[in-house]
């Protein structure tokens, strides 16, 4: 999953234009990456139109006027955070461009999490809970989300999020064992982020260690140091479905 646009719109507050987002959509399209995250779906009852571009939205019309006309089998995803989405402005998928939702959670707020995922996935959507700033939750309590999410929740994937690009390989290792052990109905996923440029080094060790969904954006662009560079995943995974070239491009 390609986040270019959602998690480089932190650092410039979702002001990218339409046309800069079809020439990304256009390029992962060409390379065959699965998703592309668009943006959020925040609610403009708490956040200001006038101070955030289209893309902390994310209204229907935007995404199709990014993808109309482009051939592709790369799926839409769009995040919410917890206590920041309108639940009302979600539309049924049939009447979405939209395939994927993603809910950001912390630890202490998983109960949050697995309402708002259950409710997409009601409406037709696939559905991701990311537990987000992993490296400051204590053990026992990860252990319980991790349970609760299993027994609870209709996410197809749970994500490890490295927010704070803490993580060492050893640590990235124990939680992606911990989430494999406790998730056996569910995938698990890493979002790692380059503090310490070991965003790439971190997602390929979660995949060594049964990860089957990845994070990363384009040349690494994200909040703060960034994320996993799609370009360096997709040469590390050498499947031949992927295209490098038209992301250098």
């Amino acid at each position: 999953l390609d986040c270019t646009i959602r998690d480089g719109g932190l650092i410039n507050n979702h002001n990218f234009d339409h046309r800069f987002v079809r020439e990304v959509y256009k390029a992962l399209s060409e390379a065959k990456v699965d998703y592309m995250e668009i943006g959020y779906k925040n609610s403009k009852k708490l956040f200001s139109t006038k101070d955030y571009g289209i893309w902390k939205f994310c209204e229907d019309a935007d995404i199709r006027k990014v993808i109309d006309g482009i051939e592709s089998e790369t799926k839409i995803s769009v995040m919410v955070d917890v206590d920041r989405v309108d639940i009302a402005d979600i539309k049924p998928r049939k009447e979405s461009p939209v395939a994927m939702i993603r809910v950001a959670s912390y630890v202490k707020d998983i109960d949050k999490a697995i309402y708002l995922v259950n409710h997409f996935a009601d409406k037709g959507y696939e559905t991701t809970v990311n537990i987000m700033a992993v490296s400051r939750a204590l053990d026992n309590e990860l252990t319980e989300a991790l349970q609760q999410l299993e027994k609870e929740c209709k996410a197809q994937i749970i994500y490890i999020v490295d927010s704070n690009g803490a993580l060492y390989q050893e640590t990235t290792e124990f939680l992606i064992k911990k989430a494999k052990s406790i998730l056996k109905t569910k995938e698990v996923g890493i979002h790692a982020h380059n503090n310490q440029e070991l965003a790439f080094a971190n997602t390929t060790e979660a995949l060594i260690y049964g990860a089957s969904c990845a994070d990363s954006s384009i040349a690494g662009l994200g909040r703060g140091a960034g994320n996993c560079r799609t370009e360096l995943l997709i040469g590390f995974l050498r499947n031949p479905k992927y295209k490098l070239r038209p992301l250098i491009q």
